[in-house]
């Protein structure tokens, strides 16, 4: 039965195709090499340029009579700037340019189109802030690695006190557009401007927080580069996952969809496990096993109805029922306590299930000797901890960098396992190199339980003959946001779990829709 089940669901797979390419997220130095590809293929560096600027103008307000001020650098992201001033020039906007060039040589395509605006209006400092009607930023864009100077900062504090609307060219001046950083203080732009693709700080905080609108523009470049620069980063959404997602066929029954099995806590403490156990029904486990002592099964078994209870008399009991072919996924640490009984059990579950999500005070367990979990974690074990509990598993050496792709995917390798590193800018890496990072709008997901029932999510979506690991965890993130983004204000971990069902719906639309 397990081999028809195997063949009807691959054949279904089979059936669905990715209607939309891929959304890579970009480093700067991939955006680099792309340029130089569309230069290498045909389109000049000054074609570029100016079709950069004729890209931001249109995303630029014209109905006024003020004045906007351009600040530029020495780089291409001034030399976009020089672009911006020349156009609006032409179509009658009075502009005021402020040219920081900081001792440098700037580019040769910089240079190129400010000597096109002699007639322009140069400053070294911006005069009455209260004259203009809004800053086009093109001071830096990619590649900012430094904290900016005092004057820098004060020029940026100022505009951002001033409440000016600012457009940022690429990337708002002061973000790090690798790793999100704030280099001192950055522009607070009312819309970010980049070109053919988004880059990592449009994802990651802080950075997304200063981006404001972020629009995407053509200027020439064909698609056909990303084949040849092979980036490494990806957004989080269905066409990365769908052709794999559990949904049922006619020929299941409750335990080919799975049985899932999750650890307790002690008996005031069985919420946390009780939310990832509906959470994991509602997605589409076929059977929810809560494994408690005799004690916690007195206060557990009047608050559920569906969930299968699993009663440990014995230190032996948890081994045998892992032992059950039946069990294709284990979660372990959601209100299980930090103590060497849930260490044990997540030992247990690692030896015996190939599927295991470690949550919680599963993680906080090993924070102390962690090479201790990580002996007995696999490319398939998904951790999933919040930032206190991966600087508690990982040290301070790598929780400190600044870089939260570069330090997940440095703990990816060093347990060995998967990391899904939770937060507003949730990133998923893989021993292997893999990321995805799933960017939510959803601030009413910073709540109790939230975190056990994306756990419970995930749990429900790994095992045999439903998704690998890599793909379950980065689903259950997917569907654990846009749930957020859906309910708003208000919302309480339940809600999450009551809604699941309407996300499982327009999954399978997106599903129907790619075939």
């Amino acid at each position: 039965h397990r081999d028809l089940h195997r063949v009807d669901r691959r054949q279904r797979q089979m059936c669905i195709r990715d209607r939309s390419m891929t959304e890579y997220i970009f480093t700067s130095n991939e955006m680099m090499a792309v340029d130089q590809l569309a230069i290498k293929n045909g389109i000049s560096s000054q074609s570029l340029m100016h079709n950069a600027g004729e890209a931001v103008l249109k995303n630029l307000p014209l109905d006024h009579n003020g004045i906007v001020l351009i600040i530029c650098g020495p780089g291409n992201n001034g030399g976009d700037g020089y672009v911006v001033a020349g156009l609006l020039s032409n179509l009658g906007v009075t502009v005021e340019v402020v040219s920081l060039e900081f001792g440098k040589i700037p580019s040769k395509d910089n240079q190129f189109y400010k000597n096109k605006l002699d007639q322009l209006i140069f400053k070294k400092k911006p005069s009455d802030l209260s004259n203009y009607e809004y800053v086009v930023d093109a001071l830096f864009g990619m590649g900012l690695s430094r904290n900016l100077s005092d004057e820098i900062n004060d020029l940026i504090n100022d505009i951002n006190s001033a409440d000016l609307d600012v457009y940022s060219i690429d990337v708002p001046t002061g973000i790090n557009s690798d790793t999100g950083e704030v280099h001192g203080t950055a522009f607070k732009s009312k819309k970010t401007v980049t070109f053919f693709n988004k880059k990592l700080c449009h994802y990651l905080l802080p950075g997304r927080q200063y981006c404001g609108e972020i629009v995407v523009e053509d200027i020439g470049i064909s698609k056909n580069v990303i084949k040849k620069i092979m980036p490494k980063i990806k957004k989080n959404e269905p066409s990365l996952w769908i052709d794999q997602f559990p949904f049922p066929i006619s020929s299941d029954h409750k335990y080919s969809r799975g049985m899932l099995v999750i650890n307790t806590g002690p008996k005031y403490q069985t919420g946390a496990a009780r939310l990832a156990g509906r959470s994991a029904l509602r997605v589409g486990a076929g059977a929810v096993t809560m494994v408690c002592d005799e004690e916690t099964a007195e206060i557990l078994e009047p608050q559920i109805s569906v969930e299968l209870l699993s009663v440990i008399k014995e230190k032996n009991d948890f081994q045998k029922l892992l032992k059950d072919k039946r069990v294709s996924s284990v979660l372990v640490g959601p209100g299980n306590g930090v103590n060497d009984e849930t260490k044990a059990r997540t030992l247990m579950a690692l030896a015996f299930v190939d599927n295991c999500v470690i949550d919680a005070d599963a993680i906080t367990c090993f924070e102390n000797n962690p090479t201790e979990l990580f002996i007995d974690t696999y490319p398939h074990t998904i951790l999933t901890p919040h930032e206190g509990e991966f600087k508690r598993l990982f040290g301070e050496d790598i929780a400190s960098m600044n870089d939260k792709v570069l330090r997940c995917i440095e703990a990816a390798k060093l347990a060995g396992s998967i990391i899904l590193l939770k937060g507003a800018d949730t990133v998923i890496a893989s021993p292997d190199g893999n990321v995805v990072i799933n960017s939510s709008e959803a601030p009413y997901l910073a709540t109790a339980g939230s975190g056990d029932v994306l756990a419970g999510i995930i749990a429900s979506l790994v095992g045999e003959n439903k998704m690998k690991a890599f793909d379950a965890a980065c689903a259950g993130a997917y569907i654990h946001s846009k749930l957020g983004e859906m309910i708003g204000p208000g919302l309480i971990a339940e809600d999450l779990i009551d809604n699941i069902p309407l996300m499982i719906k327009k999954l399978h639309s997106y599903a129907n829709d790619s075939k």
